[in-house]
């Protein structure tokens, strides 16, 4: 089994004949590790995200799993990586959210129909989503939205997933519960974020982008509690990581 979920070497892209938008020298991901990228606007990050599954391909090298990102993988990469975006409305277009989950399944003809519909019920059970799935996604929640669009993505059974600002649009207690419910799944994660607490709650490991590159890449701790680096990078330290502290000095 391959130990590595992604792999990046030299990897550079520009939208149109523009100025480059990414420039990427090395990155590497270990399967089952969850992946913080952070950085200011414009540093990269959901433009890095949309190659792990070849919806943008730059020069370079780009590997999923064992698997270069080229076209005549991109099928099998696209089952393997299930990529959630910022909107969670670009996911969801059908009538009811029930209808968007089955999407996937059915027309890939990766099992029976039978099989996929049972599938749709049980990822829609996990997520508790059974009494609204007949609802219109115009209709639900951005918290709703949120999960019906995970779970669109999850009937799949991808074995990497990439998050693009997950926490973005929900209240507090949305962005509680979605943050556990991410931090269960098991596969391997990458999760682009301007939300640094989440980045601290669920990333082991955190790499900071701007202007393309990759210009650090650590453990959790020693990069988000790296005030002069955050501030290179017009980055705040978590919030969390300084109850932590105050935790640790009353105690």
């Amino acid at each position: 089994m391959n130990d590595t979920a992604i792999e990046i070497q030299h990897l550079d892209f520009a939208y149109g004949s523009g100025k480059p938008v990414l420039s990427v020298s090395g990155m590497t991901v270990a399967v089952g590790e969850c992946v913080g990228l952070v950085g200011p606007n414009g540093a990269g990050k959901s433009t890095l995200l949309l190659h792990l599954n070849g919806v943008l391909r730059g020069r370079g090298l780009v590997r999923i799993l064992g698997l270069e990102v080229r076209r005549n993988n991109l099928k099998e990469i696209r089952r393997r990586v299930g990529l959630l975006f910022q909107d969670p409305r670009q996911q969801l277009f059908l009538p009811s959210i029930e209808e968007d989950i089955a999407f996937g399944p059915l027309s890939a003809g990766c099992w029976p129909e039978a099989e996929a519909r049972q599938r749709v019920a049980t990822i829609m059970a996990r997520l508790h989503l059974e009494e609204i799935g007949a609802a219109s996604p115009l209709r639900l929640s951005p918290g709703e939205q949120k999960r019906a669009a995970l779970a669109a993505v999850l009937v799949m059974e991808p074995e990497l997933l990439a998050f693009d600002e997950p926490s973005a649009g929900l209240d507090p207690a949305g962005r509680r519960d979605f943050i556990e419910l991410v931090r269960a799944l098991p596969q391997t994660k990458v999760i682009a974020t301007h939300d640094m607490d989440l980045a601290y709650e669920l990333c082991g490991r955190i790499l900071v982008m701007d202007h393309g590159a990759v210009e650090a890449d650590g453990p959790r701790d020693e990069i988000l509690g790296n005030d002069k680096l955050l501030r290179a990078h017009r980055l705040e330290r978590p919030l969390s990581m300084f109850m932590k502290g105050m935790t640790l000095r009353n105690t």
